[in-house]
């Protein structure tokens, strides 16, 4: 839903709206605590440069590499889906935060040396969680589904911040109920597919470290596939996310890279990237590629030979 509503400014705009404007939050937040204090919250989240030291490390706990955000949904995902992917020993991570002056007097968010073990935790169960849950295939056909579901509906009907704040689960699951089967045809298809569990199967995936190269190979695939299959219905499918974006030994450069400081009992400090062995070996992004087909079984099993036979002769792995 957010690709579509809030397209390249993503939701955390839409926070910093609803943070700063009276009409929605802003007078009841300075109300509640003082003046400013809304702009304030808003500037935080939009990572303001002219915000104090003091101010401006809070950023990294709204948003960073052990940032409070991803420690919640990570946990909460875990037990909701029923899995133990996602836990690790966040107590054990708070307790080892350790906040230092970084240059310019600037502050920064450091790491007990104690706490090595529980970040790591954290990195695999964030690398855990999007192979094992967030990327899986079936999750991701509904993601297709609901993608092109609201990008059916057309942008007036979320058009404002207003309309988009009318909205929760049970509206939302109410209006994907009576678009099934009462919607014009262009929500219904996609709503009947959600309602009905009737989706797309799996015919072609790459694995979990695609490259470039096996993107390009993959979308030559599903080109082909549609003209030698032209009465089966392909959807193609290229999901990825960032692990981590730590500094690390072996970088030629620090360009989009951050680095998390371990601080020693005697004040010495290094860089996280040198202190962990399990970081040098865990992806930093995930990303996997697959074509889903809408056919029967025996027609699946002949177009999911094919596709693998001419993956390889396209020089796919």
């Amino acid at each position: 839903m957010e690709h579509v509503i809030h397209k390249n400014a993503g939701h955390e705009q839409l926070t910093i709206e609803v943070l700063e404007k009276p009409h929605f939050l802003g007078s009841e937040i300075d109300k509640t605590f003082f003046e400013g204090c809304s702009q304030a919250a808003a500037n935080i989240i939009r990572g303001d440069p002219a915000l104090p030291p003091q101010l401006k490390v809070l950023g990294d706990i709204v948003s960073g590499q052990m940032d409070a955000d991803r420690t919640d949904y990570l946990l909460r995902d875990s037990l909701h889906c029923g899995v133990d992917y996602g836990r690790f020993d966040y107590r054990r991570m708070i307790e080892c935060l350790e906040l230092f002056r970084g240059p310019g007097d600037s502050l920064e968010i450091a790491l007990n040396r104690g706490g090595i073990h529980t970040f790591e935790a954290l990195i695999l169960a964030r690398y855990q969680m999007n192979s094992q849950v967030y990327f899986h295939r079936i999750r991701r056909i509904y993601d297709l589904y609901l993608e092109r579901y609201f990008e059916a509906m057309g942008d007036e009907r979320f058009g404002t911040v207003e309309k988009i704040l009318e909205q929760n689960d049970v509206t939302m699951m109410a209006l994907i109920l009576n678009d099934a089967s009462r919607g014009d045809s262009g929500v219904k298809h996609w709503a009947r597919r959600i309602v009905e569990r009737d989706h797309h199967k799996v015919i072609h995936e790459t694995g979990e470290m695609t490259s470039a190269m096996d993107l390009k190979y993959s979308k030559e695939l599903v080109t082909e596939l549609r003209e030698k299959f032209q009465d089966t219905e392909f959807l193609w499918d290229r999901a990825s996310a960032k692990i981590h974006s730590l500094l690390l030994p072996d970088d030629m450069s620090d360009e989009g890279r951050q680095g998390l400081w371990v601080v020693g009992n005697e004040g010495d400090k290094k860089l996280l990237g040198e202190q962990s062995h399990i970081l040098r070996h865990v992806p930093r992004e995930f990303q996997v590629a697959r074509i889903f087909a809408d056919s029967d079984a025996v027609k699946r099993r002949e177009i999911h030979d094919w596709a693998r036979r001419r993956y390889q002769e396209l020089g796919g792995r």
